[in-house]
Formats: C-alpha cells, structure tokens, sequence
C-alpha cells in the first residue's frame, strides 16, 4: 500500500477520534437535550470511539504485521467493522422517536435489527475464512476477497431502508431535524461507495463521525430553542394568568357602586361604567399583545383603573399623574399593577386618605418611571413584595428586555415602585 494512505488513514482515524470525543463532552455536558437523546448520543459517541480506537489498532498493526500478532490485526479489523455498524440500528430507533412512533415493536426497526443481525453473521464467518478479507504481510494491509461484496451490500441495504424511512417520516420532523437526519443518512451511505471503490482508504471514519457531530449540533440548537420557546410560552401564561385573575372583590365593589349611583348620580355611574369597559378592555386586550407596548398605552390602562378605584373609595384615594416623558416601551401588563398593588395595600378607610402619584423622568441612560403610595409601606424586606406573584412576574419580564424594578421605601412612609428602562433600548412611544 501506498505510503500516502498510510499517513491519510492516521489522519482520518485522529481526526474522527477528536470529533467522537467532542462529541461524546458535548452531550455530557449540554444542558437541553431530553434524557432518552441523552442516551442515544451517548451510545452512538461511545460506539464511535471503539470503532475509530479499532481502525487504528488495526492500522498500527498491518503496518509493523508480524505473524506473530497477527491476532490483534483481526480483533481490531473485526471491531471497526462491527461498531462501523452498530450505530445504524441505533440511528433506526432515534429516527423513529423523534417522529413520534413507537420504536419497541416497529417492523422498521425489526428490519433493521434483521439486517444487521446478517452483517454480523458475515462478520463473524470472516475470521474463519480468507473469503472476504484476509491479511497481507507483504502489503501490510486488509485485502478483500471473493465475497468481500456482501460484506458490502448488507449495509448499503440498512442505510438505504434509513434513507427510505427519513423520507417518508420527513413531515413529523422539525426543521432542524430534517437536515441532521438528511447528513446523517446521504454521507455514511456515499461514504460506503467510496470507501468500496478505494479500498484501503478509511473514508467511512471521516464522513460517519463528522456526520454524527453536526447531527449533535443540529439536535442540541433545535432542543435549545425548543426550550427558550418553552420559557417564552410559560411567560405568557403566567403574564396571561396574571390578567385573568381579577380580584372578584374588586369587580363586586364597583358593581355595587355603580348599583348605588345609578339612583344618586346616573352622569357619574355612567361614567364609572365606562371607566370600568375601558379597564376591562385593555386588560383583555394586553393578553394578546406580544412583545413591548408604549408607555402611553399602559398609562391608558392604569388611568381606567384609577378612575374606577376613585370612583369606589371617594375621598379615601388621592391620584397624581406627571408623565412628560412617554417615549419609551414596556412590557403589557407593567404599570397597572404597580398601581393596583399600591392601592390594595395602602387603602384603608380606617387610615387617612391614600395618596398615589404615578410619574415619569428621565435620567442619564434611562427612563424612569413609579409609582409613589402613602400607604403603610414595609419593613425594608423587599422579600415581602417579591412574594407576591404579580410583582414577580412583572420584575422577570421587565428584566427579559434589559429594564428593572426596584422597590424602595418611601421618605416619610410609604412604597415607591421604580422602573428603570436603558435609552438605548427604547423605540419611540408613538410607534
């Protein structure tokens, strides 16, 4: 054999043994990726390893061939065809999860499973026989024999039932998924061809573990987005659960007082009631905004509830609202229960009227705006606030989109709810 082919074999074999080795860290360590993918890289990166280990094993050994050691040539010849092939009945059962079918008693995994079970039937009757490929001292290299073909065909035929079975399971898949599958089966399969036409070469070691690899890579970013995607819905729920969740105490209050007025005051419960549609509405309509919303829109909001609560409460609630600065976007579902947060637990009829003033500034690199209660404020344990879940999840969506809450006490008594938004991250309120 030519002294080239020596050296390119070495440099497949190390090359594919670094890949299955960053393969098999990557899916140690990735965090994502279901158990049972876990499981199945894992044996594929695995087997790989053997296979690539073997192959220079074998390769070392043919070069310094000595008849001596002639039995460690075969077992290293014997386990790189072996788990050259283990991997495929493997890639036939993943192949069926990810398409959603059950892979413990499928008569595509059967096939599999039968096709392999003859590649290794033809395996195992090649140590006892030169027939298919026997060793040359004088060469120092693995030459095929007369039947060296059918040590061939059985796995072109377990590839290509792959193929067949990708095609027509290609719908269940994702995008992502599509294109591994698609590598995964066209180059091993391409790779047999050329390593049957250029025998000697190790081609397959080359194609089948960098194959494997991007597969990984593939696999792991559609996990990881699968799970932002997760993370992206679960916000939404919660920011969704949040609107839902109207106190039924606040709505019977107000409908009891727009009962009342109806009789002393039917301009003024008129305008409680449109109050009232108008707080509904944007509370209903902030559930399906995606994305940031102008400041202005969420002011709209917080005014509807305000007047609503003046309207209950009367004398016991004073409001303030010096916004000059609107040219910035939040988060639906931001300023309005900052407000109803302050009322709910600073209005008290036993108390001296609730003062609430809503504001914004601006301040190098941000705009700032809060909500200021007069009402009984905390004992400095911002742990007291953060248990409640609104707030929570009003902290970890503001967060999201590079903005903050704080929450601090108030000079002279009370809470002050701040939110601070990077100028640089704002589009223009009127968007």
């Amino acid at each position: 054999m030519a002294e080239w082919v020596h050296y390119f074999n070495y440099a497949a074999a190390a090359g594919g043994l670094m890949a299955a080795l960053l393969g098999l860290l990557l899916t140690l360590s990735m965090p994502y990726i279901e158990d049972w993918e876990r499981t199945y890289f894992r044996s594929m990166f695995v087997s790989l390893l053997v296979y690539i280990a073997s192959d220079l094993v074998g390769q070392t050994s043919q070069y310094f061939l000595d008849p001596d050691f002639i039995w460690l040539s075969r077992a290293g010849v014997f386990l790189e065809l072996f788990f050259s092939m283990a991997i495929v009945p493997l890639f036939t059962a993943y192949l069926l999860r990810c398409a959603n079918e059950d892979w413990h008693d499928n008569a595509l995994l059967r096939g599999a499973l039968a096709l392999w079970a003859a590649y290794v039937a033809i395996l195992v009757a090649a140590q006892f026989d030169d027939a298919v490929y026997y060793f040359s001292a004088a060469e120092k290299c693995v030459l095929p024999g007369p039947f060296f073909p059918a040590l061939i065909v059985v796995p072109v035929l377990l590839m290509v039932l792959n193929l067949v079975a990708f095609i027509r399971r290609r719908a269940a898949l994702t995008r992502r998924q599509r294109a591994a599958f698609a590598i995964c089966t066209v180059v091993p399969l391409a790779c047999v061809f050329l390593q049957a036409v250029f025998f000697g070469l190790s081609v397959l070691v080359v194609g089948t573990s960098l194959s494997a690899l991007f597969m990984l890579s593939l696999i792991a970013s559609d996990q990881t987005a699968a799970h932002v995607r997760q993370l992206e819905e679960a916000s939404r729920q919660r920011a969704r659960v949040m609107t839902l969740q109207m106190r039924p105490h606040f709505i019977y209050n107000v409908m009891s007082s727009i009962y009342y007025l109806c009789a002393q005051d039917p301009n003024r419960a008129q305008q409680v009631t449109l109050d009232f549609t108008n707080y509904l509405r944007t509370n209903f309509t902030a559930v399906a905004q995606e994305g940031e919303v102008p400041f202005i829109k969420e002011l709209e909001h917080a005014r509807a509830y305000l007047n609503v609560e003046r309207a209950r409460l009367e004398d016991g609630l004073c409001v303030e609202v010096d916004c000059p600065c609107t040219a910035f976007r939040l988060p639906p579902l931001t300023l309005q229960p900052l407000v109803e947060n302050a009322i709910k637990h600073g209005a008290d009829p036993e108390l001296p009227p609730l003062y609430v003033r809503v504001a914004t500034r601006e301040e190098p690199g941000f705009w700032v705006a809060s909500v200021e209660d007069t009402g009984p404020g905390f004992d400095g344990d911002t742990a007291t606030f953060d248990s409640a879940s609104a707030l929570a999840n009003i902290r970890e969506r503001l967060e999201a989109c590079g903005s903050e809450l704080v929450i601090t006490a108030r000079e002279g008594g009370g809470t002050v709810a701040t939110i601070r938004v990077p100028i640089q991250e704002c589009v223009s309120g009127e968007r």
